[in-house]
């Protein structure tokens, strides 16, 4: 109804009256003051009810043309005023019905009106999660007025969701009660209604707790508002009805004096041939505790067989405790289960003992429910945000072990892949198809064990260090030494090529001199002697210059020779540096009076050829040096090993000299290039009268065998990647 125009009309129809009934000419002038003064009141108040010329027009005024809206065309956000009266109030809103239709009020103050309250709605239209809804903007209470009539519908009728928000009247028998700690309080009671077509939740506010628990097994009809679960598609999930309170509930057949009067019906027995049980009237179970989630489900064992037991109570249970459950038998392809179920506590009790199995004995079904314990290889653990589900493997069979509410501590988190681990928790048989019938519909078997806290896993055994992880690294290790092995041995090939092809050059230069200037030497002594004979003993004056010019051919001869041994062809590694120094130095002193000395300091070890071959040479240049122009009387030579270097030292007692700049012989620049080409520090120290020392220090690899080096690897990777400490000798 448009408010606003029939206000108009009786404010009109007023004024007139008045006006009539005036019938001197004063009283018609003040009738028409009086009915100026009206037309400015609700000029006024017309203002206020539509708004500024700033805000919206009021579009929609009836809830039927708000729900006639497609969700693009809700979206919109249009200006809405609605009348009607509050059918139900929650936590989150209001639902309020027109004269027209219901429809669902989102407002951030619900609390403050109750059914029957008449209220008048300004707000917009909103697509909502399923119908269009109006978000309130304010709300203003009338007054009281009758609830309207509820409409009788069905479970299908609720099913399509075209009853949303609208005043409905159901019946139907209450199968179970129970609290929803996850719902609000004024929707905390859930009751289930079975009607004649399908399951209907009905929500109540939780002070209806008591009362309504002893409505299970009783027909009632109840009056509340549709609702309905929903998927984030906007699709209907399933119908629910908001409820005042029990007063819009009436029983029309009471519950029961004691549902726990019904004969007792051992578990094995349950929904076998002439066991007396069917799917549509209750049974009463017994058994122990082995799993429970309050306002959910529990286990119940009893002599060897389990049952899974749905139910809306929250009793205070233990596990091990004794129940009784009175419930409605339901059938699954794993085998029946109860639904509904009431619960009594017998008695408290020990908890049951894991039946041991194998991980294969789990997929016969056998054991569907039971408490069973089993042992496997853990192989991985994977953290999901409402569970966890570790992978356990014995032999070929793989098993998922599931904890459905994950803990705070990380007792799991420490499990080691590898390790051989026990379980304990409940055996879950899921079956897809018609059991045991084999053929084309055979079924498909999965299971897994339900874990009930991280005490139910215990590590047997650690892992075994051989793991394939291990084996990765050691194939790794391996492949890196082979290459380096074989990077050393091309390497060690090539120098002995290099070495061989100077060697080779050498002497080839050996073989050149010997061949010609040598030689040349030998033929002119050989003539020099012919001369020298030739000449009569009478003319001594050039008897004496032949034999100086022999003597000098001689000396020449004596020191191509000389150079000609430096330029031999054998390797110095085979041969002990010092050794070498020392003969070298005695054969050049042979026949004086220079008395040679050697010393060695450190552990000798085989030099690299190059640095060998290096310091051989400069080692012989300085004893030839102290030879030929010291005139020394005591020769030392000395070898020092120390751990990255080598120092050859050669020291005389000769005359010794004063350093200048005429220091650059063909010998000294021999020896400080060889010396750099080692990288060495090559120092001459010398005083006139106080002799002369010549040290080259020769920076040294590190003393790194293969063997060692695969040792000190070994090592270094046990201790940093395996954590574990091997000693090597």
């Amino acid at each position: 109804m448009d408010y606003s125009r029939s206000n108009t009309r009786r404010t009109v129809y007023m004024i007139a009256g008045l006006i009539g009934r005036s019938c001197r000419r004063e009283q018609r002038f003040r009738a028409v003051l009086r009915m100026g003064a009206f037309f400015a009141v609700f000029a006024i108040h017309a203002l206020v009810c539509t708004g500024t010329p700033n805000s919206s027009p009021v579009r929609y005024q009836t809830a039927a043309s708000i729900l006639a809206l497609s969700p693009e065309q809700a979206s919109h956000g249009e200006a809405v005023q609605i009348r009607g009266v509050v059918t139900r109030s929650t936590d989150y809103g209001l639902v309020v019905q027109d004269r027209t239709a219901g429809i669902y009020i989102d407002y951030e103050h619900p609390g403050t009106f109750t059914s029957g309250d008449e209220i008048e709605v300004n707000g917009i239209v909103d697509p909502g999660q399923f119908a269009p809804i109006v978000k309130a903007q304010s709300i203003r209470k009338l007054g009281r007025a009758p609830l309207p009539r509820p409409k009788e519908v069905s479970f299908k009728q609720l099913s399509t969701g075209d009853e949303s928000s609208q005043y409905v009247s159901i019946t139907g028998e209450v199968r179970s009660a129970g609290l929803r700690t996850v719902a609000s309080g004024s929707q905390r009671l859930w009751l289930q209604i079975a009607m004649a077509d399908g399951f209907v939740y009905v929500s109540l506010p939780k002070e209806d707790a008591d009362a309504g628990s002893k409505l299970v097994d009783a027909v009632v009809r109840v009056n509340g508002a549709a609702s309905s679960t929903r998927y984030r598609n906007r699709q209907i999930n399933a119908p629910t009805l908001f409820v005042a309170g029990m007063q819009s509930i009436t029983v029309l057949r009471p519950p029961p004096r004691d549902l726990f009067a019904l004969p007792l019906t051992p578990i094995s027995r349950l929904m076998q041939y002439r066991s007396g049980t069917d799917y549509y009237h209750r049974v009463r179970v017994a058994g122990t505790v082995t799993y429970f989630r309050a306002a959910e489900s529990l286990i119940l064992e009893d002599g060897g067989k389990a049952l899974f037991v749905t139910t809306a109570q929250a009793p205070f249970i233990k596990l091990g405790d004794r129940v009784e459950a009175v419930g409605f038998p339901a059938a699954r392809d794993s085998g029946p289960i109860v639904e509904d179920a009431v619960l009594r506590d017998i008695a408290p009790g020990q908890q049951l003992q894991p039946t041991p199995v194998t991980i294969a004995d789990l997929s016969s079904g056998s054991f569907n429910y039971n408490l069973v314990s089993t042992e496997g290889r853990f192989l991985s653990r994977v953290q999901e945000p409402y569970r966890e589900v570790l992978l356990l493997r014995d032999k070929s069979t793989l098993l998922l072990a599931e904890l459905t509410e994950p803990e705070k501590s990380n007792a799991l988190q420490k499990l080691q892949d590898g390790s051989v681990i026990r379980i304990s928790g409940i055996s879950i048989v899921d079956i897809t198809g018609t059991w045991n019938t084999g053929g084309p519909g055979a079924s498909a078997v999965r299971y897994k064990v339900l874990l009930r806290s991280s005490n139910d896993v215990q590590v047997i055994r650690p892992p075994s260090w051989w793991t394939m992880m291990h084996v990765i690294y050691i194939a790794a290790i391996l492949g890196v030494l082979v290459l380096l092995f074989l990077g050393l041995e091309i390497y060690s090939r090539i120098e002995r090529w290099r070495l061989q092809a100077v060697l080779d050059e050498r002497e080839r230069l050996a073989h050149e001199i010997h061949d010609t200037l040598a030689q040349s030497f030998a033929g002119i002594g050989f003539q020099l002697q012919a001369i020298r004979n030739a000449i009569p003993t009478q003319i001594t004056g050039l008897t004496q210059q032949v034999d100086l010019a022999r003597e000098l051919v001689r000396h020449s001869h004596k020191e191509a020779r000389r150079s000609i041994e430096p330029l031999s062809p054998e390797s110095p590694k085979d041969v002990d540096l010092l050794s070498s120094l020392e003969a070298s130095a005695r054969k050049m002193v042979e026949g004086g009076t220079i008395e040679v000395t050697t010393m060695s300091a450190g552990t000798p070890r085989p030099l690299p050829p190059h640095i060998a071959f290096s310091l051989l040479r400069i080692g012989q240049e300085a004893i030839a040096n102290a030879v030929r122009h010291a005139n020394p009387c005591h020769l030392e030579i000395s070898i020092a090993y120390q751990k990255y270097a080598v120092r050859l030292a050669v020291k005389d007692d000769g005359n010794g000299f004063v350093k200048s700049g005429d220091l650059l012989g063909f010998g000294l620049r021999g020896m400080r290039k060889r010396s750099a080409a080692l990288a060495a520090k090559l120092e001459i120290v010398s005083q006139p009268g106080e002799g002369t020392r010549v040290e080259v220090a020769a920076p040294l690899p590190p003393n790194l065998t293969l063997s060692t080096f695969i040792k000190r690897t070994w090592q270094h990777l046990a201790e940093r990647i395996l954590h574990v400490d091997i000693k090597t000798k």
